[in-house]
């Protein structure tokens, strides 16, 4: 059985193999992609089954080093790399990157409108149903590539096979139809989890991890719409900079660490709970952003509360939808 699907690039993808400077015919490696893959699925399970449980049950679809995984992965392009400047209005988000491309560290990314393929494979639907939703989760709730965190390498689905589980094809013109869209696949998606999970479910009260669940989790998207991905982002991204910059130096590893200007947290290193997307409808543009309440430095996980205020002050001023994450017990 398999799932295949052509996806995308609606904001730059920033990827690259060994060699940074030559990412012809790189596309979207199959290993990297079973990578996300993988996150995706301990973000969604980490909520049903034991930290214990966890590994038995990614182990049973993607493999290890002593057990062949389920699911095969395949990935082609026929699009092409190239340079590309960052705007001056997202050198905030995309900041890394405009430092490469200014020491010409960094030529080349896949820019928006990029197509690639994605193709799964397994002799189980179970199996597949599971691959598929967290593909779906990579697509709509995360991205591929540097700073996808921050806006980058954001995708979409543009045709899917008819064998696809989920609804992986999005035409709404409003962001109320999105909204109700990514409730009716996360529904799906948790369904199967817990299927999945069979007798080894469980909800979990306080994972140390990134979670995808409503106790632990929060989605929510952008009211207003754009007429392009960069002015999207721009808007949140001035939003983002004065509200980070409003907290004092020594909090500011809510958002990830480290912090190079504050010696505590040089050697300190944790994601950005906060994953901001930039999401493609008919009528224009808006953004989702997804927030993980127990993503933090493990030294620092004691203060999940302030964490939880702290991402959700950022919300204010936006103008937002939440969509609601389903919950199993």
């Amino acid at each position: 059985m398999e799932a295949k699907f052509t996806a995308e690039a609606v904001t730059p993808v920033f990827i690259a193999g060994a060699d940074q400077r030559n990412i012809e015919n790189e596309g979207l490696r199959a290993p990297s992609i079973r990578g996300l893959l993988r996150w995706w699925f301990r973000a969604i399970m980490g909520g049903m089954t034991s930290l214990e449980n966890l590994k038995e049950l990614e182990k049973s679809v993607f493999g290890s080093t002593e057990q062949k995984s389920a699911v095969k992965i395949r990935t082609a392009t026929n699009s092409q790399p190239a340079s590309i400047d960052v705007p001056s209005e997202l050198g905030y988000l995309w900041f890394s990157m405009h430092m490469q491309k200014k020491k010409d560290e960094r030529l080349c990314c896949y820019p928006k409108g990029s197509k690639f393929e994605i193709m799964l494979y397994s002799g189980n639907e179970a199996t597949l149903n599971i691959a598929s939703g967290c593909l779906w989760a990579l697509l709509y709730l995360g991205g591929v590539g540097s700073r996808m965190r921050r806006g980058a390498g954001s995708l979409k689905v543009i045709n899917s096979s008819d064998k696809a589980h989920l609804n992986f094809l999005f035409k709404h013109d409003t962001v109320t139809g999105f909204k109700k869209s990514i409730e009716e696949n996360l529904e799906k998606i948790f369904k199967d989890f817990k299927k999945h999970a069979g007798d080894k479910y469980s909800t979990q009260n306080f994972p140390n991890f990134p979670v995808l669940s409503k106790k632990h989790a929060k989605i929510s998207l952008v009211q207003k719409m754009f007429d392009t991905p960069e002015k999207a982002l721009a808007e949140v991204s001035n939003i983002y900079q004065n509200f980070r910059r409003s907290k004092r130096l020594e909090y500011r590893y809510t958002f990830g660490l480290p912090i190079i200007t504050y010696h505590e947290f040089r050697d300190l290193r944790h994601s950005s709970p906060l994953l901001i997307g930039v999401a493609n409808l008919s009528e224009g543009y808006t953004v989702r952003l997804v927030k993980f309440y127990t993503s933090i430095h493990h030294e620092y996980s004691s203060n999940l509360r302030f964490l939880r205020g702290d991402l959700d002050g950022f919300d204010a001023g936006i103008g937002e939808l939440t969509v609601d994450i389903p919950e199993f017990i």
